[in-house]
């Protein structure tokens, strides 16, 4: 299934100022490392570029984009405004690993009520699924515990094993009422929503993935 983008996009042309507030908002969930990489990105700049329009060394604007060190609350200030200007927002991939596909479905109906662009991918098994983690890399799990073959439980034994999901959180749905099943799946993860699903739930979840 192709990716569905979803949530609130970027505002282009003149800003009014809740707009600008939301840029903000915005710029503020995002890692230094992130925000200069996405304003590099944006705007053109090279790191020694970005640094002379920082008035701080090149060094320094390395150091920040590889994430070994955090700037002074006045130059975060300063990342923040440019990247607000330059409307840059935060983005979730989430993938959605469940053999029904309608919870792909309410996820990408919840992901509209999410402050951030949202791409929302499913798999509709556990095999398949595993691929597409290490293809996409998501910062967010929704995965159903009883499927065929590979189930949820299997799946995310695995996941340490995938290169780059050190900072994936799993949320596990499932209509199951077993203590052993809700159990194993809240050890594995980091929440259990029962199906049938809540949109609410879903966005909360999501929400809960942006903060930092």
């Amino acid at each position: 299934m192709a990716s569905v983008v979803l949530g609130r996009p970027p505002v282009r042309g003149a800003s009014a100022p809740n707009e600008v507030h939301k840029a903000l908002y915005y710029a503020r969930m995002l890692s230094t490392s992130e925000l200069v990489s996405r304003i590099r990105a944006t705007n053109g700049d090279t790191q020694e570029g970005l640094a002379r329009r920082l008035g701080v060394s090149f060094p320094t604007v390395n150091s920040w984009e590889r994430g070994r060190s955090e700037p002074k609350p006045g130059h975060r200030k300063v990342l923040e405004d440019l990247a607000s200007s330059l409307r840059i927002v935060q983005e979730l991939m989430v993938l959605v690993i469940d053999d029904d596909p309608v919870t792909a479905e309410l996820v990408r109906a919840a992901a509209v009520d999410v402050d951030a662009a949202v791409t929302v991918e499913s798999a509709l098994g556990g095999w398949e699924g595993l691929v597409k983690l290490g293809a996409l890399q998501p910062q967010l799990l929704f995965l159903d515990v009883m499927m065929p073959g590979i189930d949820g439980l299997e799946v995310a034994r695995r996941l340490p094993a995938i290169e780059g999901l050190d900072t994936l959180r799993v949320v596990f749905v499932t209509s199951s009422q077993s203590p052993d099943v809700l159990a194993r799946a809240a050890a594995l993860g980091n929440a259990v929503l029962a199906k049938p699903l809540e949109l609410s739930d879903l966005t909360t979840a999501m929400q809960e993935n942006l903060r930092p």
